[in-house]
């Protein structure tokens, strides 16, 4: 495979000032004396990617994910270390980069395409294109200072696929757009992976895993993994993992968690049941972090479930799930005891308290219903659905003002069953 962007011991140092006041006693010190301390936020980064790859970036905030991109596109120099990319590139960074506010949607257009090196007859040519892909009517003839941030994604997205670059880069820009306008995005790169090469930063990790195949994983500057997008996720979990509340409040959580008994649980409506029902979910509870039964939810709190079994045999392989769904009935994201590796276990005649937990995810604000599930096999693919509890449980989320960023647990930790 041909490769077109070549990092090696890529370091970014920024020097970070205490007052305002230093930077100019720094410039002026007849000493050398610093009045800074530097800041690395690259670590000496080394990667390649070849032409046709669609290669995901995830990371926690300050990672260095933006800052890395923001080099490989030239608007940031590093310190030291060898960049090569191949072909020309195009990039959607922050919101409204490389715009003039002042310019019309269709002037930014010609300039954003002269900056990436077309003439004024290759735009003309592909003007049309652009205009039914941006699909924003007479805006474009409206300087983009008065545009929502949903048209500035979409006209800088319609411009940078447009092009046909060799390599497009993404920052978290698409997230801002509405979910009709991502699912064109996200066809359309797809439709590119295979000519182009694409290097997208998101949060998403549900979308990322789908049409990533590959993800590097940054930690305080350091590229800490490079490999198949389910293990990334895993390693990212890591990270993650705990940073939301301390270890010592955490033990505390599960350890009131798994003392929640039957009386604590609620009975489903009859009308929620659906499965062959051979094994019937009585009832169940559920809490996000410490709030039992709670209504709200974000990005990197775990939400607890235990739930009443009443099994009319014993099976050798139970199969518990759960999937979670928006408003509009799109599934958002899942996950299984048997994807997650805990298949084979078994279930007695009688009853029995299954218990799992699970991370929520960064996912947009509203609200999302939770279907609880039992099944029975060996195979995911041959599996038989004893009980679904469908909506069973109703949260929305919300971010409460604050930016906290969220994983997809590829693992349902803690699942067991206890006899009673």
């Amino acid at each position: 495979m041909e490769t077109v962007v070549s990092v090696s011991n890529l370091i970014k140092r920024y020097p970070l000032y205490r007052r305002k006041l230093d930077k100019i006693r720094e410039a002026f010190s007849v000493t050398g004396r610093r009045y800074h301390k530097d800041f690395e936020a690259l670590k000496g980064i080394s990667f390649e990617v070849g032409r046709g790859e669609c290669v995901g970036i995830i990371g926690l905030n300050g990672s260095g994910k933006s800052t890395l991109l923001k080099i490989l596109t030239g608007v940031v120099q590093p310190t030291s270390g060898s960049i090569r990319t191949e072909g020309r590139i195009a990039a959607l960074l922050e919101l409204g980069a490389g715009f003039n506010p002042e310019y019309t949607g269709l002037e930014n257009i010609y300039l954003n395409t002269l900056l990436m090196g077309m003439s004024r007859e290759e735009t003309d040519k592909r003007l049309p294109e652009i205009l039914e892909f941006a699909d924003i009517g007479e805006f474009i003839y409206q300087p983009v200072k008065i545009y929502s941030s949903g048209m500035f994604v979409r006209l800088a997205f319609s411009i940078a696929v447009t092009v046909e670059p060799d390599i497009l880069i993404i920052d978290e820009a698409l997230s801002v757009g509405d979910v009709f306008f991502q699912q064109k995005c996200y066809q359309k790169i797809r439709e590119m992976s295979e000519h182009a090469t694409v290097l997208i930063v998101s949060h998403d990790l549900n979308s990322i895993t789908k049409f990533c195949k590959r993800l590097l994983v940054l930690n305080n500057g350091v590229l800490i993994f490079d490999g198949e997008a389910g293990q990334a996720v895993t390693e990212y979990f890591k990270i993650r993992q705990g940073s939301v509340l301390s270890g010592k409040v955490r033990e505390q959580i599960e350890d009131g968690f798994r003392r929640i008994t039957a009386d604590k649980l609620v009975r489903p409506e009859e009308s929620q049941y659906s499965g062959r029902m051979d094994a019937v979910i009585e009832s169940f509870y559920y809490q996000v972090d410490e709030v039992p039964f709670a209504e709200y939810c974000e990005a990197g709190r775990t939400v607890y479930v235990r739930m009443l079994v009443q099994s009319a045999r014993p099976m050798d392989s139970i199969i518990v799930g759960y999937q979670v769904r928006d408003t509009f009935g799109n599934e958002t994201f899942g996950e299984t005891s048997m994807t997650s590796g805990y298949a084979g276990t078994e279930l007695r005649k009688g009853r029995s308290m299954v218990s799992f937990q699970f991370v929520w995810p960064e996912v947009r604000e509203g609200d999302y219903f939770i279907t609880l599930g039992i099944g029975e096999g060996y195979e995911v693919l041959n599996q038989v659905e004893q009980c679904w509890i469908n909506r069973a449980i109703h949260l929305v989320n919300t971010t409460h003002g604050k930016l906290v960023y969220g994983v997809f647990n590829n693992e349902m930790e803690h699942f067991r069953l206890e006899r009673q």
